[in-house]
């Protein structure tokens, strides 16, 4: 096992938690702004007047979008996968000369464009429905109070470097992510995606190694990570560390003799294209076959990640994206049966 039980069972469950928390996200966007809401609207269970106008959600996702030919399929999976490349391109020349503010203005703006739709949709059962005028335009209370909550967060997560503020908002930043893709997307597209980024993934870990540089390079480097970061310290490194602060010494004396400890700290980690590609298929998992089919691939793409963890070996570094694609398909499979 690569780490410990108790920390990989902490990075099954942020697993777990983000997906379920992406089937209530993608679940509210088509309540409120997919399919859905344009039969809600044809129905006059929502009325003109309550639509808002503006809405950082409507303003920056795609609409939806019809895909039938064999040309919808291509522009589709082409748009996608060149946007990855350039983006997988942009950031390794970006740290290649040392652009750290850029790269972090970069994640500043993705991080909190992501937790603002996210908490945004979250909220909207409770809020959305109730416009109020602000600057003479109709807002939605539900995006009034999301955006400086996504603020906050950003904050934190950024340049604070708060490690619960960091788990906690990557537990939404991926719904937000995943929800972006939905309307662009159907199953087949996604299962073709899925594929596309497992053999990109076992390439980028297993042959070009860029993806462990690029994390590398984020943690020790930019301080920041796009993905789940669980710290840990082994079991005797932690009887050390008491038996020091439980010496007669000053804080300095205590801090100094621990630094010539020379106390590892170790890190877990799940990146987020990991938990947001899974989290894409099972959206459109939802929105096609329903939620039961769904729940079931969240728990098989889950118990896939588990067996990675749990077979894994230390001081090794694996593309999680296959074997999550995997469980996925399962899932799929299992969903489709019932």
């Amino acid at each position: 096992m690569k780490h410990n039980i108790k920390v990989t069972l902490i990075i099954v469950s942020m697993f777990i938690i983000a997906q379920f928390i992406g089937l209530l996200v993608v679940s509210n966007y088509d309540t409120y702004f997919g399919k859905t809401s344009q039969t809600l609207i044809a129905n006059g269970t929502i009325s003109n007047q309550t639509i808002p106008d503006m809405s950082i959600i409507r303003d920056n996702l795609p609409p939806q979008t019809e895909i039938e030919t064999p040309v919808d399929y291509v522009t589709i999976l082409s748009s996608i996968i060149v946007a990855i490349i350039f983006a997988v391109i942009l950031f390794l020349l970006l740290s290649r000369v040392r652009a750290n503010i850029l790269i972090k203005i970069w994640f500043t703006f993705v991080v909190f464009l992501c937790l603002s739709i996210a908490l945004s949709l979250i909220l909207y059962p409770l809020f959305g429905l109730n416009p109020i005028l602000l600057f003479g335009k109709k807002i939605s209370l539900a995006e009034i109070i999301a955006v400086p909550i996504a603020i906050a967060f950003t904050y934190l997560k950024i340049f604070r470097r708060n490690m619960l503020a960091h788990n906690f908002s990557e537990l939404f930043i991926y719904p937000g992510l995943a929800v972006i893709f939905i309307p662009i997307v159907n199953l087949l597209v996604a299962i073709i995606l899925l594929v596309v980024i497992s053999l990109y993934d076992m390439i980028a870990v297993w042959k070009t190694k860029h993806m462990i540089k690029m994390a590398k390079f984020q943690v020790n480097t930019l301080k920041v990570f796009t993905g789940f970061l669980v710290p840990y310290i082994k079991k005797d490194d932690r009887v050390k560390i008491v038996k020091v602060k439980a010496m007669k010494l000053t804080d300095k004396q205590k801090n100094e003799k621990l630094k010539k400890m020379n106390i590892k700290i170790n890190v877990a980690a799940l990146g987020g294209g990991d938990i947001a590609f899974p989290m894409i298929v099972i959206g459109v998992i939802l929105l096609t076959m329903g939620l039961l089919p769904a729940i079931i691939t969240i728990f098989t793409t889950t118990l896939s990640l588990l067996a990675l963890l749990m077979f894994s070996q230390k001081g090794k570094f694996y593309p999680a994206m296959p074997f999550l694609s995997v469980g996925c398909l399962i899932g799929l499979l299992i969903g489709a049966l019932i």
